[in-house]
This record gives structure tokens, sequence and C-alpha cells, in this order.
């Protein structure tokens, strides 16, 4: 907290705040192509593998969109703008089940498990973008944990398993079944996982960038322990 941190302690101790209030207001990762396209992103399936022991499954997974700026109620006023949720405190939260995320877009349900599981990357010391596979309320966490930020640029540590990497739509385009296109441009790669030091990664990724990015250089096991101590809460 630095050399000010008395006087933050003072100002936020013995405060009344509602538990919804713009202390916990966070600004989201945003693609602009899903965020100003005339539609929402209608759901894709694509292929991922996931490793479990020493075995490969593969399933065709509900990709999680990455952008989280949907400007619900944007012009409202005291509401939270277009790019920003209310976070609720994370209490209790190993006491209950997905849908995780703010706009609850992380399910888990033993009708679709086994079959057309929400899927989406993630990335840690080891490996980058990796496919994740939503099996359990450890994958919940998991890929709620990674929807805070964009995902992590490519690199050579990027996962060559089906389903791994940036995860582009194919062709780097969304159809929707109405006709209208989501389409990510010439590089969709540098839109949906900018490099860090790039302007667009500046603007676009999440306000816990940052944290996010330090989540990502830990190793399997230590962030194995984070997710073990929220399941406390």
């Amino acid at each position: 907290m630095g050399t000010d941190a008395a006087a933050i302690v003072d100002i936020l101790s013995y405060r009344w705040a509602p538990i919804f209030s713009d202390l916990i207001l966070h600004k989201g990762p945003t693609i602009d192509a899903e965020r100003f396209a005339p539609t929402p992103r209608d759901p894709i399936l694509v292929s991922r593998t996931t490793v479990v022991g020493s075995n490969r499954l593969n399933f065709k997974t509900y990709d999680l969109p990455r952008n989280l700026t949907d400007d619900i109620f944007s012009n409202q006023k005291a509401t939270a703008k277009g790019e920003e949720f209310r976070t609720p405190p994370l209490m209790g939260i190993g006491k209950v089940v997905p849908p995780f995320l703010h706009n609850g877009s992380v399910y888990l349900s033993t009708l679709t498990r086994d079959t057309t599981p929400a899927g989406s990357v993630f990335t840690n010391s080891e490996v980058t973008n990796a496919p994740l596979v939503v099996r359990s309320v450890d994958d919940a966490l998991r890929s709620a944990i990674e929807l805070h930020d964009l995902p992590a640029p490519d690199n050579y540590k990027t996962s060559k398993l089906p389903g791994g990497g940036c995860p582009v739509p194919p062709g780097g385009k969304v159809f929707n079944k109405i006709g209208n296109v989501i389409n990510y441009g010439s590089s969709p790669e540098d839109v949906i996982c900018p490099p860090y030091t790039s302007a667009l990664s500046k603007t676009h990724r999440s306000e816990a960038r940052e944290v996010i990015s330090r989540f990502r250089y830990l190793t399997p096991s230590d962030q194995q322990a984070i997710i073990d101590f929220l399941k406390e809460l």
C-alpha cells in the first residue's frame, strides 16, 4: 500500500457503504468487434482436448467470449458504465456452484459436463493458452479467474493441444443466425490476445490485467492453492 497506507486505511475504515457500491466497480476486458456488433455473439462450438491423468479427452466446448463489455444500462444514472461490473463479495463462493463470473457465463451442468461443457484457455508458468474444459468446480473457478482479462499473447510456451492457443473463432469471424457478422479483422490474435506492451492492451485489457498477469506467472500448484483457498471462503 506504500507510504500512504495509513491514510488509505483511515479513509476506508468504519465507513458505511452499500454492498454493491462504487467501491467494487471494476472495468472488464473489451473486444470492440463484439462490443459494437449489432447483435450479441452467437455461441460457437470449439473442439478442445483436456488432459486427465494420463488420458486425453476430447470435447466440443461452448467457447466462452472474452469480451465482458456489454453497455447494458450505460445511460442510466448511478449505474456501472458499459465496460464495468459491480462485483459481489467472494465470501461463500466455495459453498455455491456455478454459474460464475459477473455475467454468469461460466456454467457447469451434469447435462453438459460430458458432452458440451464450457471451454476457454488458461495460462500458467509452464504453458500458455492451454485448453480449459469446464468439468469441475475447480475448472469453473480457474475459468472465472482467467476471464477477468483478455487471454495472454501466444509465445513459445503456447499449447499445441487441440483448442489451445489464442481463442480466435474459426476464420476470425462469427456469423450469427440472422446474418450479422462479427469480424475480428486481419489480425484477430492481436485483438483477442493483444501483447501486453501494445497500445490496445493498455486500453482494452481489464482493470485486473496486472493481477491476472501475475496469476499466469504462477506454477500450476500455486494456482491450485489459490483455487483451494477460494473454495474455503
